[in-house]
């Protein structure tokens, strides 16, 4: 029988709370309250160990990371005791980003890794995301297996307390290290394989400013990627720092995908990096189209542009930064480019790939970088040069080919916020300097997020759903309407309602999200359509009135 899945659509995510006395009370919080603990963390461990002593048949060694959390400590501990617990070897890697950790399951050969992370959640959140040996993220058939597994564990009321001599690590590394090793190495070779001399480079004259603003959302790199850019001739400057909460009024996980503010905005924004640049340009602005900021989640796995606009500036999101490099590659004569995108996409991108010469093959994914990395890793990732392959999301996400930390010739797939930013100044110096294909015009997209809903209230099947579909048909009823439900692989709970109005490709999506109490409305349409945002607002309103307690 299949127990309550405590995962959701990237790790496991809650409040930091106090343990509860008990282990079936502390696993019900995760669920009921939506908080986790370190009772249930050494429950958790307990699980991942012997999930991998069933598929290993011997001694697991696992490697943890965490970010700068106020709870984070507990958890790790709590992950330690119930990893030693089934006899497990643990090495602590260290304060990391997540793709850091990624690197350091591969680099010290391990079994697997646990991130202790909430991502780009506020710092009284953490959680964490299980790694496997290759680096790649858990699917729902492992996590279906800890659940099952951590709830016999908690019904045999045995309540153990945390033991201190379990909660110390067999051994320590130092992950972040390995991670900007890899990085500066990723750095070197994107350079070469795009055939760009950084150092001959006038990068004020290809980004269209003095200095880039870097926000690192207070997360591991705050300390040494601005430095490290600058050193190698691209100027920048940080401006996040270690002593706010992270993701605080910072980062890329406070910004959205569709975003543009005017300078007069920014000069007022909460948020510290559209505040800075707003005090930075309101007076002399930038020439359209300068890119003048970006933005990484407070793990690290994502990054955000900013880039100005005849009034203001605007966010440069996933679908944009996958186009500009594969029009980068396409300047470079590359034949074939493997893409992935999620069913948030943007579907002018999607549609408008016959602008670029080469053959880029498409496969379409559910949310979350996890799935990304499975649909490409239908391509070989044994290759002497960068692998051409890509899977975005607007959110930011982009995974791309990493080096494999000791074998060469070899690559591996990962979410890299630091590496995402690297990529893209390459490929804006490759675009401005050469004749290249046009930039894809963005579609009409909306998104709404409708907070604060109990999920279990949607299953994207069952009366709402159908009052949904309805109310669309009857909406354009008077319009050439050709719409089918589909499904996603991945993406339990899904309405997706997708085909054309009037010839105009359309899609509708509505999915609870796997990280906060909330549930989202997605609406793309590959050109503006009349009737949208109504069907938007009206879609939204019965939601919040079906779904909010």
């Amino acid at each position: 029988m299949e127990r309550p899945l405590l995962h959701g659509t990237d790790g496991i995510r809650g409040s930091v709370g106090a343990a509860p006395p008990n282990d079936i009370d502390a696993l019900n919080a995760i669920i009921e309250k939506r908080e986790v603990n370190g009772r249930a963390f050494m429950l958790l461990g307990m699980a991942f160990a012997e999930v991998l002593n069933e598929d290993l048949g011997r001694r697991p060694k696992i490697v943890i990371g965490w970010d700068r959390r106020p709870g984070n400590a507990m958890l790790v501990s709590g992950l330690t005791d119930g990893l030693h617990q089934i006899g497990a070897e643990v090495i602590h890697g260290g304060l990391v980003a997540t793709p850091g950790l990624h690197n350091s399951v591969i680099g010290t050969q391990s079994d697997a890794g646990l991130m202790v992370t909430a991502s780009h959640n506020p710092s009284t959140d953490s959680g964490v995301k299980f790694f496997d040996a290759r680096g790649r993220k858990s699917m729902p058939e492992f996590e279906q297996r800890v659940a099952n597994i951590v709830w016999k564990i908690a019904e045999r009321e045995e309540n153990r307390e945390p033991e201190p001599e379990l909660c110390r690590p067999d051994k320590m590394v130092n992950a972040e290290n390995g991670h900007r090793n890899t990085l500066a190495k990723r750095f070197e070779m994107m350079a070469a394989d795009l055939a760009i001399e950084v150092e001959s480079i006038n990068w004020p004259e290809i980004l269209g400013i003095s200095e880039l603003l870097l926000d690192s959302s207070g997360g591991a790199a705050t300390e040494w990627f601005a430095t490290g850019l600058t050193r190698r001739g691209i100027p920048f400057r940080e401006v996040s720092d270690l002593d706010s909460p992270l993701n605080e009024d910072c980062g890329a996980g406070n910004l959205s995908p569709t975003d543009s503010w005017t300078w007069s905005q920014m000069q007022t924004h909460e948020h510290r990096l559209l505040r800075s640049l707003g005090d930075l340009y309101h007076n002399h602005p930038p020439n359209s189209g300068s890119l003048i900021g970006a933005a990484l989640d407070g793990d690290g796995d994502r990054c955000l542009l900013i880039e100005s606009t005849v009034n203001g500036a605007k966010v440069v999101d996933g679908d944009q930064m996958a186009d500009d490099l594969m029009r980068a590659w396409d300047v470079n004569g590359i034949e074939r480019i493997t893409v992935a995108f999620s069913i948030e996409t943007d579907l002018a991108l999607t549609a408008s790939m016959s602008r670029l010469r080469g053959n880029v093959v498409i496969h379409e994914c559910a949310v979350g970088d996890r799935w990304l990395t499975k649909a490409l890793e239908v391509e070989s990732l044994e290759k002497s040069s960068w692998p051409k392959i890509i899977g975005a999301e607007d959110s930011g996400h982009l995974v791309l080919a990493s080096p494999h930390p000791i074998i060469d010739d070899e690559w591996t797939l990962v979410g890299d916020g630091a590496a995402t930013l690297i990529s893209q100044l390459m490929a804006r110096a490759v675009l401005n300097s050469m004749d290249a294909a046009s930039a894809f015009k963005p579609g009409w997209k909306r998104r709404v997020s409708i907070h604060g809903t109990d999920r279990s209230r949607w299953t994207g099947e069952g009366p709402i759903a159908d009052r949904i579909e309805e109310m669309i048909r009857k909406f354009f009823e008077e319009r050439a309407i050709n719409l089918k439900r589909k499904g996603i692989e991945g993406e339990k709970g899904l309405f997706l309602l997708r085909g054309d109005i009037d010839g105009i490709e359309v899609s509708f999506g509505i999915r609870n999200s796997g990280t906060e109490a909330k549930t989202s409305l997605s609406i793309r349409a590959k050109s503006e359509m009349t009737g949208l945002e109504e069907i938007a607002t009206e879609i939204t309103d019965l939601l919040r009135i079906n779904l909010v307690p």
